[in-house]
């Protein structure tokens, strides 16, 4: 061998993977010979430091402190409580909601009017195909008009109908 041992091949000398070329090298070579004892010597300090960290903490006893986190797990849900309790206190109470006009049927399936929506109510001859197709039972055949008046959003949903006689 024309020059030295590599770092790899130091490692592997030190992991046990002795080659019979690494070992000839190292009996002829000094510089290389105390490389290896070097690199070895520092592997032994190391070892030998964390057996006394470990034996340290092996021998330390355990000494656990009082956890107050616990009072946290009680105290946060009735904080929460109390919080929501004044906040619904303080909400000034729903307005009512107005009823529609005596006699008007609500269309099944239709959300109601919002309290600030403006209704109207618009007179028209119905399909009963298509009262029948929102829910009604309907004695008419489906081909046929109904007099009605529909009270409508003011998006012209309709909201609820009553039948004229």
């Amino acid at each position: 061998m024309n020059s030295h041992l590599s770092e790899e091949q130091i490692s592997a000398w030190l992991a046990g993977e002795r080659s019979a070329e690494a070992k000839a090298h190292l009996a002829a070579c000094g510089q290389c010979a105390a490389e290896v004892e070097r690199t070895a010597g520092t592997l032994a300090l190391f070892r030998e430091s964390s057996m006394k960290c470990a034996e340290y903490w092996e021998a330390r006893p355990v000494v656990r402190k009082r956890s107050r986190g616990w009072r946290w797990v009680i105290a946060a849900p009735v904080l929460v409580a109390l919080v929501l309790a004044a906040v619904m206190a303080r909400r000034p109470a729903p307005a009512p909601v107005r009823p529609p006009e005596t006699g008007f049927v609500r269309i099944p399936y239709v959300v109601p009017p919002a309290p600030y929506e403006r209704t109207a109510i618009v007179h028209m001859n119905v399909p009963v195909a298509a009262l029948v197709a929102a829910g009604f039972r309907m004695n008419e055949p489906a081909s046929a008009t109904v007099p009605a008046d529909v009270l409508v959003g003011q998006d012209n949903r309709p909201l609820a109908v009553r039948f004229q006689e």
